[in-house]
């Protein structure tokens, strides 16, 4: 009987379509869809950058959590993640997720009819927010799989293998050109914060330092430093309201209010003891900064005060990232302000780099210089291309504290090791539970949950 019912059933019974439900095959047919989609490619940014910090910051000798935030961050604290760890699973699939849905976008882009300019706007962006997907995914893990196209089913899925590092390069200097190519050089409106070519060349030149490509980056970074043109004070870079300002290249974008679009930047960065005499809510102690950090800002540095606030709590002081912590969040801890992921005064500074390491050291103290005198210090003046390489490192380490750059700074540099080992010696009281400090900590493990599924999948040495 239950045969005879199935079998006389209308074929359009059986292909009714559940409501609430848009089928995957019927999406995608107007340019309304496509920009949604992209949407949700810019809205799986915030939980990324939302906790960004763990991967960038706390290893290196720039932050550090306390023991009430152990729990969360204390195996990036101490270097002591392992290919199980759960921080870095969720990084990966976060990437991943992202990657997906840029890759939509792309692969549909062409189904709605739609002007060429809002087409080649949608790809230019899909394609800066892949290209930063695979930058994270290149600093933390090395070669990873290379996926450029929808995945449509789980057989297909695992057909991939690692790709080595320098083809995930190249395809990121594909992206980045082919958008800075298409993009507009600014938007206004409710368009504001989308990527433009400002940025995709922007991230171009970065991508291009991080892998010593010294010469071809010059120009790159060269060309964006006369678009944007002069930097704005630091303490106007940072603060209520302030979001999208000159400064700010390209940014995620969050919005507090109770939307669940918001930021937890208060709620991890605030130290737990100071209660709610900061902000509204109770913070985790997650991101404070060294006192080697505190202690490397030269006198008079005007940067200092914006970018690090300090509590005490007893003998326990608190250098705690103040430059993200605002006195508006409310008590539903979302944060308004946005999380900047490529700044000016980050480019003049790579610019100067480019410049020193091609020889051109003079020019490249002017650069440099531009950072210094904006923020009441002294310039640096007649110093060999060796003391002008340190001093980079020293401004760079100062003025981006806090940004999720100080730990892959510091591994294309190759000084991870010898500079982790003497902040391990210099302070044995806070770093004594530091792990070994090893060369192959530069990248992070392959998620072991990626291996299981997909065997193919080979490990990085040391894990």
């Amino acid at each position: 009987m239950l045969s005879l019912a199935i079998t006389s059933c209308k074929k359009s019974f059986v292909e009714i379509t559940p409501k609430g439900i848009i089928p995957v095959n019927t999406f995608y047919n107007t340019e309304i869809d496509i920009k949604s989609a992209l949407t949700g490619a810019y809205s799986s940014l915030r939980p990324i950058y939302n906790e960004q910090y763990g991967f960038g910051e706390l290893p290196s000798d720039n932050a550090q959590t306390y023991g009430e935030s152990e729990v969360l961050y204390g195996e990036q604290d101490k270097l002591t993640w392992t290919a199980v760890s759960t921080n870095l699973q969720n990084a990966w699939a976060r990437f991943y997720a992202t990657i997906a849905y840029s890759n939509i976008v792309l692969d549909h882009v062409n189904t709605p009819v739609m002007t060429a300019a809002n087409r080649n706007g949608y790809i230019g962006q899909a394609k800066f927010i892949r290209a930063l997907m695979y930058f994270n995914l290149v600093r933390m893990y090395g070669g990873v799989p290379l996926v450029l196209n929808e995945i449509t089913s789980e057989t297909q899925a695992y057909t991939y293998n690692r790709t080595s590092d320098q083809e995930v390069y190249a395809q990121i200097e594909k992206d980045l050109t082919e958008a800075a190519a298409v993009l507009p050089a600014s938007y206004s409106g409710a368009d504001i914060g989308r990527a433009t070519s400002i940025a995709a060349n922007a991230l171009l030149g970065k991508v291009l330092m991080f892998q010593k490509k010294f010469t071809q980056a010059e120009p790159v970074l060269a060309g964006v430093a006369a678009t944007v043109g002069t930097l704005l004070p630091y303490d106007q870079v940072f603060g209520f309201g302030k979001d999208n300002n000159k400064d700010i290249i390209f940014a995620v974008q969050y919005l507090g209010g109770g939307f669940g679009e918001g930021n937890t930047f208060a709620r991890s960065f605030v130290p737990q003891p100071s209660g709610t005499t900061i902000t509204a809510v109770t913070g985790n102690s997650n991101n404070s900064g060294t006192k080697d950090l505190y202690d490397t800002f030269e006198p008079g540095d005007n940067r200092l005060n914006t970018a690090i606030g300090v509590y005490s709590a007893g003998t326990l002081v608190y250098y705690y990232a103040k430059k993200f912590v605002y006195q508006s969040v409310g008590a539903n801890s979302e944060g308004d302000n946005d999380w900047p992921i490529l700044r000016y005064a980050d480019v003049v500074l790579l610019y100067a780099e480019a410049l020193n390491e091609n020889g051109k050291t003079p020019e490249a103290l002017t650069q440099l210089n531009l950072v210094r005198t904006r923020s009441n210090l002294a310039p640096k003046l007649g110093l060999s291309q060796t003391d002008t390489r340190t001093t980079i490192y020293h401004e760079r380490r100062v003025e981006l504290c806090f940004e999720g750059e100080r730990w892959f700074d510091l591994n294309r540099w190759g000084i991870m090791v010898t500079t982790m080992q003497a902040h391990k010696t210099n302070y044995p009281s806070v770093n004594g539970q530091i792990g070994n400090i090893v060369s192959t900590l530069a990248l992070y493990p392959i998620p072991n949950r990626e291996r299981q599924l997909n065997p193919k999948l080979t490990q990085n040495p040391g894990y």
